[in-house]
């Protein structure tokens, strides 16, 4: 039964649809965010906690990167309406503090991360496994470099 409830819980990145474990390019496990299909902490690039990222692993306000708040994500601690960074809704990342179609950049899609506010398989950048919180969604988009 532990099994089962961690297996649900983690969430893996691959470069396409045959996701090879060899192939993964980042996973999360127990909100720890690890390049490759690495499991050591040590390997951390980044911590997910109480709708925080941090970096490496740590959950220290000294390396606090952002915090997400309905959706949306600020630098660091900010309160700020200015200071939005992305906005997630309903599958798609906007810029900004923006749901408007033309700010749309990235839409996760069935399992896809697609370019804008596509949803077809050649804007298609990875494929994830897993079902990701919206703190890990803008995590692992960081982590391969989209955000």
């Amino acid at each position: 039964m532990i099994a089962t409830v961690r297996l649900f819980g983690q969430v893996s990145v691959f470069p396409n649809e045959r996701m090879f474990f060899g192939e993964m390019l980042f996973n999360i496990e127990d909100g720890i965010l690890n390049e490759g299909n690495s499991r050591f902490r040590m390997d951390a690039v980044l911590t997910i906690a109480n709708e925080k990222i941090f970096k490496g692993y740590s959950t220290s306000t000294f390396d606090l990167l952002y915090t997400v708040r309905n959706g949306k994500l600020y630098p660091a601690d900010s309160r700020f309406s200015l200071d939005v960074l992305y906005t997630f809704k309903d599958g798609v990342i906007y810029q900004g503090d923006s749901t408007f179609a033309l700010d749309a950049i990235y839409t996760l899609h069935e399992g896809g991360i697609y370019k804008g506010n596509s949803r077809i398989i050649f804007d298609r950048l990875f494929i994830i496994s897993g079902t990701p919180s919206i703190p890990e969604v803008f995590a692992l988009m960081m982590a391969l470099d989209l955000l």
